[in-house]
């Protein structure tokens, strides 16, 4: 099989403002006041590298300023533009991929905690949350034993804005233009200061999305010989609210109370058309038209309660307490080569989650150590169905229910950790997290299944300082990658039963994958923190690598998630950011990843590169501040290279297929003015 994805080019335009007493979160170091001859966005960056120099493990750090120079409208549009970020899809910015791999292995996190969210792969839809929002965000290389174990390819820390007694406030109003799309925009505000004892901070917003996601697949048989494919068009429409709040209570001084209300929607409608073509691709002989429309809900708060017992020692406890609703109706109508409606189907998924995570830390600073201690659990039940309804001929069947289960996942958890300086110019930092976590999967039948599973991980991350401007860091550490909730029970969900569209069944027997990963890597800054000069070398060994696999049954295609064996990953990360002196605030900068994969498959005894990952993924852009207008006027090019894989397919005991794909590239091209 071959499947061509169309290049997309987009070009935007965004343009916002905002309170000139907006503040960024509050900081533990005490700087020295440094004037910047390169306006918020040049203050920015050096804010940013100084909280990467500082930082215990191996990050990358981009600012509030950064994150609104680029299409406000969403988090996803601004982030990928750093090193290793990729996305699921063509011209989508919603499930983040790092170095290349899928988003499974990436833990995305709002303000330290999982968003709950309807996909069953535990990923966050980033382009839900407006960038205006936002005070920065952390893509970590290595975790702590502090983090969840979830991110073998790093982890994308999400964080919001909050005062610090100030008062001040914002209103961003965003627009732009994508090629062949339409206009998008967005309004936003917030404000935040100090009434009394509480620091505040109350933001909201909406926005609208367009986007095209149009694809065309093209089937091979052989060398030449083609087997058909479809021409897909594909628009999609966002309507979105947010709300995202953060009050802090200094009851006295040793007792802080924290809550954190916040409220998620997005009503998402999708038009799609695909025209099947004939095997030699002559003349399309069937017409699809569905139209798609999901609503989706969060509601959630977090409470925090510090106290402070001396100087040494503090203890924080906290609830992390969200529900959420998705719902989604799709009406379909399929039509021979004459335009004759030949089926109609009506197909209606409604899903309901809950998450409940308490917790409880212990921070104490002794002769030089800095020791961290934690417990707490972690609660999820997901509970999916389905009707399906179709009419053939004229004569309608029964609602069919194809998929009914509930999935609820157990984790409880606890880690210590030790931070301590060796030589002097240097930090490291011990730590080691257990995680032990039970599933119980009922299927459509009613039958019950139950798994275990029990993980250690310990980490070790390093950062010696040679001076204030170069540090050299190494990690080393374990994670864990759960199979996808709905990939629990084995119930097959519909599809269209082809190779290239095949039915999914889940698989309750299905391990957690264990990754051992390692990370190396110099960070060099200049021009008082507006240059960086940076490089990272990974690597990372995949044990009961979780990977799908074809199979005909019947007739038709289905694809079944199994542990398929042992993985491999190494790669390497470029960074610069140089200011062109020639030309006064002009600021050139780009990144690159460079990533090479190996899956050893234990039922087909193949050597191949995981599925859907890219080798190389590109960014490059300038940056011109004029000092007299205060403007930042930027371009930039991303680009994701092509790719082709093999993957052998299992036909019978004895035999195999050859399914292979190739990718054209991507490439996205922005214009923007701050």
């Amino acid at each position: 099989m071959r499947a061509t994805v169309r290049t997309l080019t987009a070009v935007s335009l965004s343009l916002c403002a905002g309170s000139a007493f907006a503040q960024t979160a509050s900081r533990t170091e005490t700087l020295p006041e440094i004037r910047v001859d390169g306006g918020a966005i040049g203050e920015s960056v050096q804010q940013a590298f100084t909280d990467r120099s500082n930082a215990p493990n191996a990050r990358v750090v981009i600012e509030g300023e950064q994150l609104n120079q680029f299409n406000d409208l969403s988090v996803g549009d601004a982030i990928r533009r750093l090193p290793g970020v990729t996305f699921s899809a063509v011209n989508r910015s919603r499930e983040i991929k790092l170095r290349g791999i899928p988003r499974e292995y990436t833990q995305v996190l709002l303000d330290g905690r999982p968003l709950l969210d309807g996909d069953s792969t535990r990923s966050v839809e980033v382009d839900r949350i407006p960038a205006v929002l936002i005070d920065r965000i952390e893509i970590i290389r290595s975790p702590l034993a502090s983090m969840g174990s979830s991110g073998a390819a790093g982890t994308v820390n999400i964080i919001t804005k909050r005062q610090n007694g100030k008062p001040g406030g914002g209103v961003s109003v965003g627009g732009g233009y994508y090629d062949k799309n339409g206009p998008i925009g967005d309004l936003s505000g917030w404000t935040g200061g100090q009434a009394g004892p509480i620091n505040y901070f109350i933001g909201g917003g909406v926005q609208r999305r367009l986007l095209e996601e149009s694809s065309d697949t093209l089937n091979t048989i052989g060398a030449s010989s083609s087997d058909g494919g479809t021409l897909q068009k594909q628009t999609r429409r966002f309507n979105e609210a947010t709300f995202n709040a953060r009050f802090e209570a200094q009851l006295n001084e040793q007792n802080r109370l924290t809550i954190a209300p916040s409220y998620f929607r997005t009503e998402e409608y999708r038009a799609q058309t695909d025209r099947r073509l004939n095997g030699a691709r002559t003349a399309v002989n069937r017409i699809t038209d569905e139209i798609r429309t999901r609503d989706r809900e969060t509601v959630g708060s977090y409470f925090e309660w510090q106290h402070i017992y001396n100087t040494a020692v503090s203890s924080k406890v906290f609830v992390d307490v969200q529900k959420a609703i998705e719902l989604t109706t799709r009406n379909s109508t399929r039509y021979n080569a004459a335009y004759v409606p030949e089926q109609i189907e009506r197909r209606y998924s409604p899903i309901d989650l809950r998450r409940i995570a308490p917790g409880a830390s212990v921070t104490a600073n002794v002769a030089g150590h800095v020791l961290d201690m934690g417990l707490g659990a972690i609660l999820l039940e997901r509970q999916e169905s389905e009707q399906r309804q179709r009419t053939l001929g004229g004569n309608t069947t029964p609602p069919d229910p194809t998929r009914i289960y509930k999935v609820g996942e157990d984790v409880a958890y606890g880690y210590v950790s030790d931070r301590f300086s060796v030589l002097g110019p240097d930090l490291l930092t011990l730590g080691v997290r257990v995680e032990s976590s039970e599933t119980r999967t009922t299927d459509n039948l009613g039958v019950l299944r139950t798994g275990t599973d029990t993980a250690v991980n310990p980490s070790l991350q390093y950062r010696y300082s040679f001076t204030p401007d170069l540090d050299l860091r190494a990690g080393i550490a374990r994670t864990v990658r759960r199979p996808d909730l709905r990939d629990l029970t084995p119930t097959i969900s519909a599809n269209s039963g082809t190779i290239v569209s095949p039915d999914t069944r889940g698989n309750p027997e299905a391990r957690p994958e264990h990754i051992w990963g390692i990370d190396v890597g110099i960070d060099r800054f200049f021009d008082n923190k507006l240059g960086l000069v940076a490089g990272n070398v990974f690597a990372r060994q995949f044990d009961d690598k979780l990977d799908r696999t074809l199979s005909q049954e019947n007739g038709r295609w289905i694809s079944t998630l199994r542990n398929a064996g042992e993985g491999k990953m190494v790669g390497v990360e470029l960074e610069a950011r140089v200011p062109l002196h020639f030309i006064p605030g002009l600021t050139l900068w780009g990144n690159a990843i460079a990533v090479k994969t190996e899956l050893t498959d234990s039922l087909t005894q193949q050597r191949r590169r995981f599925a859907e990952q890219p080798d190389l993924v590109t960014n490059i852009g300038l940056d011109y501040y004029v000092r007299a207008w205060r403007t930042t006027f930027g371009i930039n090019y991303n680009r994701t290279y092509a790719y082709s894989q093999d993957i052998w397919q299992p036909l019978n005991a004895t035999q195999v297929t050859n399914q292979r794909t190739e990718f054209n590239a991507l490439n996205r091209f922005d214009l923007s003015m701050r």
